[in-house]
């Protein structure tokens, strides 16, 4: 389950944030869903990871519209203690300029983590998601 903060407010505009936890299970694929209000604008996506992934070669995250999908953030590597500050997709910057859906409803989004030569239950981390609502 994820947890919600209030940030800062400035312009008529809230911050906030979510935080995620991402944890794998020994299988190649661990998909994690998590929401947003519609309408909420300039979403941004980190990853702490705190558990270095036990996967033999690379756990890479990537977040879209279902599961599997890299519609928002394309694959990236999340595999040492670190953090990460993700790039959005081009095509998916719009759609996360305004997140779509009708007022009050939520829309989800999922956060996949591959892991790659040879799967492990080892790693955790959180993805921080960022965005703005309007006061």
């Amino acid at each position: 389950m994820s947890t919600v903060g209030q940030k800062i407010t400035r312009g008529g505009l809230n911050r906030c944030a979510i935080v995620v936890p991402i944890a794998v299970t020994a299988v190649a694929n661990t998909d994690i869903p998590f929401q947003l209000p519609a309408g909420v604008r300039d979403v941004t996506f980190r990853t702490k990871t705190v558990t270095a992934f036990g996967a033999v070669t690379d756990a890479q995250l990537s977040i879209g519209s279902a599961a599997g999908g890299a519609q928002y953030v394309a694959a990236v590597s999340v595999k040492a203690a670190g953090q990460v500050a993700h790039t959005l997709v081009g095509a998916g910057m719009a759609d996360l300029d305004t997140v779509p859906g009708a007022p009050g409803s939520m829309t989800t989004f999922y956060a996949r983590v591959a892991q790659s030569g040879g799967n492990s239950a080892v790693g955790a981390a959180s993805l921080v998601v960022e965005y703005s609502v309007q006061n």
